[in-house]
């Protein structure tokens, strides 16, 4: 039995006992990220919860996670047969010009929040072998179905990423990245021997909430039986190959939406083409092994709150008022939405079985105008929080109204956190890599938006605070476990 390393002793970090708090997740991945050792736990016994971690602290390390008031308890006895050595995940998030902002930074916000500190890659650098020093590729949606070749006007980036998958390397896809991973059209990658009913005209599905009924198994661990999930035209599987699981089917529609793309999910369409078929797919045969979401997981409570915006709460504000409307739409947890666990759940499975990868031999990533700082960020906010249309007059204004404020408020205690740990992401390659990409991408979109709707207005500025939060927190742990707190 394998037992703590160096000056390091065995804890035992779970889930339950932290109130499910994502920041069991940010402790580990950043403890991880720093070289420890760290098990996931398969089955529930007397002690242990199924999802719950096994992971070496020192003295600081442990006081520097209850600094976050995670509760740890020491481990005396040897590790269980089951529990599964993790290796530290060194992601890749394909964040090109085919996934730009907003696109890719829904996955940004939530790997960061888990504690993840990821490179930026488009087509160009993966032909180049950015690769080579990763170990997890993250396809977000957004870069449709055409391959990345196609997508990005490259060669060779489609090949380095069957490359990768082949020699061990892992994926994750959500909509448009599942399409890729999935077989039917010419540069997928087959990785998982499903065919999408929709290959090419996939727009034939729809917009909305979706509610997923989940399968026992490693996705699972942690979640509820069912769960709510944004869905924006993924592939929908109703036959599948070997070498899959299906860890999660389609229940029912929740919600339909028409945010950013006006084409709701009918639900008609949905009962024939959707209930009971995969929506979460484990692929683990000789072309690589990979979690391909039809949903989008990483939008999570952001996208569902503004889905809900437009509908659930346009439809209930006549019969129960601005009050309770206000108070649905202010309790939605945007950097901890339930469903970051179900990311968190397809990482850690990958990792098991994962080639170690070092981060910090990793080439330039995606280039940039030039860097930005604290300021430039938190001035674009400034500046989309102040471009916010007045939102009219009556209940559905005054709601809308106080959604802006509530962000606003938000903004200025961020910035002042951020301040302190500015110097840290500056000379983290990953945290700098992705914090430049961001800010320039985030930059050049709300430069050259077209008009949107204040739902979306709202929605990007949300988003946009959350990341700067999220890679807050990033920082200020990683500095805490350094012992420069």
């Amino acid at each position: 039995m394998p037992h703590a390393h160096g000056g390091a002793k065995l804890y035992h970090l779970g889930w339950r006992a932290n109130g499910d708090s994502f920041d069991v997740a940010l402790a580990v991945n950043r403890i991880l990220a720093a070289g420890a050792h760290a098990w996931r736990v398969r089955a529930t016994s007397n002690q242990l919860d199924a999802g719950d971690y096994l992971i070496e602290l020192t003295a600081s390390q442990r006081a520097a996670i209850a600094g976050l008031g995670l509760k740890s308890a020491a481990w005396e006895g040897a590790i269980p047969r089951e529990a599964q050595a993790l290796n530290a995940a060194v992601p890749l998030l394909f964040a090109g010009t085919a996934s730009r902002f907003p696109y890719y930074a829904y996955y940004a916000l939530c790997l960061l929040r888990l504690g993840f500190a990821y490179r930026p890659c488009d087509g160009a650098t993966l032909s180049r072998g950015a690769l080579d020093h990763a170990n997890l590729l993250i396809l977000p949606g957004g870069f449709s179905n055409w391959g990345i070749d196609n997508a990005e006007s490259v060669q060779g980036a489609d090949a380095r990423v069957r490359d990768f998958l082949a020699q061990g390397g892992a994926a994750i896809g959500s909509c448009g990245g599942a399409y890729y991973l999935s077989m039917g059209r010419p540069g997928w990658t087959g990785t998982a021997q499903a065919k999408p009913l929709y290959t090419h005209e996939y727009l034939q599905s729809g917009v909305g909430v979706v509610t997923l009924e989940m399968r026992k198994g490693p996705l699972a661990l942690g979640c509820p039986p069912t769960m709510e999930v944004p869905y924006y035209h993924g592939p929908i599987y109703d036959l599948v190959g070997p070498d899959i699981d299906v860890a999660a089917t389609f229940r029912e529609l929740a919600l339909p939406g028409r945010l950013a793309i006006d084409n709701p999910l009918d639900r008609d369409k949905f009962e024939r083409d959707m209930a009971g078929n995969a929506a979460i797919l484990l692929a683990t045969g000789n072309r690589g092994r990979a979690v391909l979401f039809s949903p989008h997981p990483e939008m999570g409570d952001l996208i569902r709150k503004y889905i809900a915006l437009d509908g659930y709460v346009r439809h209930y504000l006549p019969i129960r008022g601005v009050g309770t409307m206000r108070d649905t739409l202010r309790h939605y947890r945007i950097c901890d939405s339930p469903s970051f666990r179900l990311v968190q759940n397809a990482i850690d499975e990958l990792m098991i079985m994962a080639p170690t990868s070092n981060a910090a031999a990793a080439p330039s990533a995606i280039a940039v105008a030039s860097a930005r700082g604290n300021g430039d960020v938190i001035a674009l906010c400034r500046r989309e929080a102040a471009a916010l249309p007045d939102f009219g007059a009556g209940d559905e204004g005054d709601l809308l109204r106080d959604v802006a404020a509530r962000a606003g408020q938000r903004i200025k205690p961020v910035s002042e956190r951020f301040v302190r740990v500015m110097k840290h992401v500056a000379e983290s390659s990953a945290l700098r890599a992705s914090w430049d990409h961001m800010a320039a991408t985030m930059e050049e979109h709300f430069d050259t938006a077209s008009e949107r709707a204040p739902a979306q207005q709202l929605m990007e500025l949300e988003l946009s605070i959350a990341l700067v939060e999220c890679w807050t927190r990033v920082a200020e742990l990683d500095l805490a476990l350094a012992g420069h707190a």
